[in-house]
């Protein structure tokens, strides 16, 4: 019996010993990994594939000029437009009502994006987006109330554009439109340049203007 728990406790004592040499390697692995972590990542990325951004920028430069134009999002809204004409000393004369679609693209122009390649990096600077199309039409009969006198065609196409000016101004004058533009530009621009280079390239996106 005092044989058989003589050699329990050695066994425990061994184990400990086991584990206690165990988070002490770990430890030491831990902070060597620290200390040569630069070290051996320079090591490492002397065997992997060199990305020359020179080169790479002077490709996507040719690659942006023949695709033109970046259009990043698309909005689609439908409404009612209210038209009136008004007559001196009778006030509304006429009204008119009729469903419409509106469609707007917002991005940018290619040729504006600047880069300026770095050794490890491409730095790029993106413009603030803008309106590259928009569409107005009328989807629906158009409802007529001539109280005086009906709409002319010069009125209703007036009515039509003023609509549109409408709608287009709501997306041109709103931040949060063109902030969402301009991300989604950054993230299609990544996807084009790693589609035309093959690469996964380490990019910086900046502002023009900031």
């Amino acid at each position: 019996m005092r044989r058989t728990e003589k050699n329990r406790k050695s066994r425990l004592g061994g184990r400990l010993i086991k584990r206690i040499a165990l988070i002490v390697t770990l430890a030491l692995a831990f902070v060597l990994a620290d200390i040569f972590s630069p070290t051996l990542k320079n090591w490492f990325s002397g065997f992997l594939p060199h990305v020359d951004y020179y080169l790479t920028a002077e490709q996507l430069t040719h690659e942006m000029e023949k695709a033109g134009e970046l259009v990043a999002i698309r909005h689609t809204d439908t409404g009612i437009m209210t038209g009136t004409v008004k007559a001196l000393f009778l006030g509304n004369v006429s009204k008119v009502t009729a469903p419409y679609l509106y469609e707007i693209g917002l991005g940018i122009k290619l040729e504006d994006v600047k880069l300026a390649p770095e050794e490890n990096r491409l730095v790029v600077t993106v413009p603030q987006p803008q309106m590259l199309y928009d569409s107005f039409q009328i989807t629906g009969a158009p409802q007529n109330d001539d109280f005086f006198q009906p709409v002319s065609k010069a009125q209703y196409q007036q009515m039509q554009d003023e609509q549109q000016e409408a709608c287009r101004s709501e997306y041109l004058k709103d931040g949060s439109y063109l902030q969402q533009a301009w991300e989604a530009v950054c993230e299609q621009l990544e996807a084009l340049f790693r589609q035309w280079t093959g690469e996964k390239l380490q990019l910086r996106f900046l502002r023009e203007g900031e």
